[in-house]
């Protein structure tokens, strides 16, 4: 209601694409939910709404759009995403959507040995750009990936193991 009573802000389009993720989930109603994304992306095509449009993208791709349209139609705009994520700093965005990206890319069914080799380049990013706790989804999908191919299923608790390690010499668990 506070666009509605004030105006556009650049928090608006990510308000509107909650709303959508609302809409399609818990409340049952997933063409009004792709409308409210769809608003969502109008909205950020005018001046001064850059600032949330990483996230307002991996919330419309994650959470509005598969409950309408092919799984697959997400792919590219998550990888979009990303790649505008780096450009304006939204890092924790970016990392999302690379995420997202990669499960889609599961749920549709690529080939695994293409997923794993897209994960382990993933995961190099994300410990670059210190988001742990997508690296640590990141981790998960690929220790899946080794396990379904019936290779080195041991190498994700190792790294899951470091990654504990290193956390309590730390004292950082966050």
């Amino acid at each position: 209601t506070t666009s509605l009573k004030h105006g556009l802000s650049s928090s608006s389009p990510s308000g509107f694409a909650g709303l959508g993720m609302l809409l399609c989930g818990p409340f049952g109603k997933p063409h009004e939910g792709r409308e409210m994304a769809k608003a969502a992306e109008l909205i950020l095509e005018k001046p001064g709404m850059r600032s949330r449009a990483v996230y307002t993208v991996f919330v419309t791709q994650s959470f509005c759009y598969h409950w309408t349209s092919p799984l697959q139609d997400t792919i590219a705009p998550l990888l979009d995403g990303y790649q505008r994520g780096l450009e304006i700093g939204d890092n924790d965005s970016a990392c999302w959507c690379l995420l997202t990206r990669s499960y889609h890319i599961f749920f549709v069914g690529r080939a695994l040995d293409s997923i794993q080799k897209e994960l382990e380049a993933t995961i190099q990013v994300m410990t670059q750009l210190k988001q742990d706790e997508s690296l640590l989804h990141c981790i998960g999908l690929l220790t899946t990936m080794k396990k379904l191919r019936g290779i080195d299923v041991e190498a994700g608790d190792k790294i899951l193991d470091s990654m504990l390690a290193t956390a309590a010499s730390t004292g950082d668990f966050s």
